[in-house]
């Protein structure tokens, strides 16, 4: 099952309907809200923002504080996003609206969706279609098209309608939205016509408004692209089969015709022939190529500033060893070694790889240790992981086998700490193989991030395992054997969590008492005031409100709206309810599943 699963939507934009009031509190935000933030409040403080919205509040009602944590304008909506500029939209009585940076209202909540404000601007929905307003709520483009897109500073691309999209619209660049089955014209502020709908596909050329786009006469194959101008005609005869836009800061748009690639300049104008294997997109003034056998970098111009032959990629071969964090690709059998670049470590150690195998060798070529192992990740300053017979190692710098033993699963080390599982019991080991906490049954999640970096679950979140929390297991580890409530992320001020006494998922506030009771199947996170709920005794999927009643106006459904599955068939005789929460079921919990 896990394998058909895609991704988990942020569904819903409907709001509870609850009155909006405007009011500042005197105080910070209290001690007790400790915990419980979402991605949203994570990234305005990491963005540096001086307002960073919130639900931590009482009722999960959402406002703003400054970085101390002091409240600045009063928990007294639904939802909040992050300002942009001097605007930030909020949800209230079941609607959107923008607020000030006081807290007032720029533009009354009466939109049933819109976007965030860019350059001034920013969508709604009306009904099923979509408008553009300004900061104060004035209508630059009426609410008539299935898509907009902002051309020039008086001009819009727009699709037919109906808007169709169950997600947040975005006046941001998108390169390339397209409407199937509709037509694209051209607007002006105001909404009049500069162009009736007549293009098939349509896409930005950069971010800069100078009203150039990409547009296409067909959606079928063979595609060709060309070049318009904001009246809807021809900037010049260039015709292509793919096109991409430029990047922010950047002049060069990438461009492919008859399988070859070069690019063109932000007047269209041909600037490097087409004439490479590929051409990936121009950031700093180069872009990295293929051809002929090739790679490396050219210049704006065509010019190439570095060339090296092609090495291999996962899409080529399957990934067989790693020297230093660099890969190294065998072909699909795992019989021969693909590429010419075989890295070594400062001392001279690298692999060597024969029958299938990896052994790990010395600047003199002697093995150390005497053993192939199936897969190897060679560190140079530190023990490397090794797979010997289906399990995992690690071989010291000396060739050593750490622990002298194999586990069932070893993670890398990271300052001098590797996590380790040997007959389901979980341990710490050091990078001499000594032993440092554990084995012990496991009953908290672990996590690995990009770095190297190791945390464990706690009630209140994940916590970084350094030298002073490993401190503290060590004399008491008992806390790492005890299970958690499985409970999924906090999003706007709840968490979802299930109630071991009635097998039912409900919602808990920062204060960890339960605010929406157990009573569902299964649930979503809330998003933008929303969130979806299983009622068992209904047998349907409902958006419900922070209060836990059903949002009114938007229907129920038996399937779950939560996971988009590829090449499912249902099976047989199962009740659409009874397969959407298996499905569910079977995706992961973020909290409660130690690995």
């Amino acid at each position: 099952m896990n394998a058909h699963f895609r991704r988990l939507l942020g569904i819903a934009i409907v709001l509870a309907a609850m009155p909006a009031v405007r009011g500042q509190s005197p105080g910070p935000l209290p001690s007790a809200i400790a915990s419980g933030s979402d991605d949203l409040e994570s990234q305005a403080r990491k963005q540096g923002a001086t307002l960073i919205p919130t639900c931590r509040f009482e009722g999960a009602r959402c406002g703003y504080i400054d970085r101390s944590g002091k409240t600045v304008i009063a928990p007294q909506f639904d939802w909040v996003d992050l300002f942009v500029g001097d605007r930030a939209l909020v949800g209230s009585t079941g609607k959107y609206g923008a607020i000030d940076m006081t807290g007032r209202y720029a533009v009354a909540p009466t939109y049933a969706s819109m976007s965030r404000f860019d350059r001034g601007l920013a969508l709604v929905v009306v009904g099923n279609q979509l408008g553009a307003i300004d900061q104060d709520g004035r209508t630059i483009v009426p609410a008539e098209h299935g898509a907009i897109m902002r051309i020039a500073e008086n001009a819009f691309l727009v699709a037919e309608p109906p808007y169709a999209s169950r997600r947040q619209p975005d006046l941001s660049r998108d390169f390339a939205p397209y409407a199937y089955g509709t037509r694209w014209g051209i607007v002006a502020s105001g909404g009049s016509w500069i162009v009736r709908p007549t293009f098939a596909q349509v896409s930005l050329l950069s971010d800069d408004l100078s009203g150039l786009f990409w547009a296409s006469s067909s959606t079928g194959a063979p595609v060709r692209w060309q070049l318009m101008g904001r009246d809807g005609a021809p900037v010049n005869n260039e015709v292509f089969d793919n096109v991409q836009g430029i990047l922010a800061g950047q002049d060069r748009a990438v461009v492919q015709r008859g399988g070859r690639w070069g690019a063109v300049n932000d007047k269209g104008e041909i600037v490097v022939d087409p004439k490479f294997d590929w051409l990936g997109y121009f950031r700093d003034g180069w872009a990295p190529y293929r051809l002929a056998g090739s790679e490396g970098r050219i210049d704006r111009g065509g010019e190439i500033l570095s060339s090296a032959v092609t090495q291999p990629s996962i899409s080529s071969g399957k990934l067989g060893a790693v020297v230093n964090g660099k890969s190294l690709y065998t072909n699909q059998a795992g019989t021969e070694l693909l590429g010419s670049d075989h890295p070594k470590c400062p001392d001279g150690r690298h692999l060597r790889f024969e029958q299938g195998r990896w052994t790990i060798v010395t600047a003199d070529e002697r093995p150390a240790p005497d053993v192939a192992f199936q897969y190897v990740s060679l560190a140079c300053d530190g023990p490397s992981i090794v797979k010997h017979d289906g399990k995992w190692g690690f071989i010291a710098v000396d060739g050593r086998l750490l622990a002298e033993r194999y586990f069932d699963r070893a993670d890398a080390f990271h300052d001098g700490v590797a996590m380790i599982v040997e007959n389901g019991q979980w341990a710490l080991i050091g990078d001499d193989g000594s032993p440092l906490l554990g084995p012990l049954k496991l009953a908290r999640a672990t996590a690995t991030s990009g770095t190297g970096e190791y945390s464990i679950e706690f009630e209140e979140g994940f916590r970084t395992l350094d030298k002073a929390l490993l401190a503290t297991l060590v004399r008491d580890p008992s806390v790492l054997t005890r299970r958690l409530a499985p409970r999924l992320p906090w999003s706007e001020g709840l968490a979802a969590q299930l109630d071991d006494k009635t097998g039912k998922w409900g919602f808990i506030d920062v204060t960890k008492n339960f605010v929406i009771a157990p009573q569902f199947d299964a649930v979503g996170p809330f998003r933008h005031g929303s969130a979806w709920a299983a009622f068992p005794d209904r047998r349907e999927w409902c958006p419900i409100d922070k209060t836990g009643n059903v949002t009114p106006g938007v229907p129920c459904g038996c399937g779950q709206p939560l996971i988009i599955i590829e090449r499912y068939t249902p099976p047989p005789n199962v009740a659409c309810y009874d397969d959407g929460i298996r499905i569910v079921r079977g995706a992961p919990v973020i909290r409660g599943t130690a690995r």
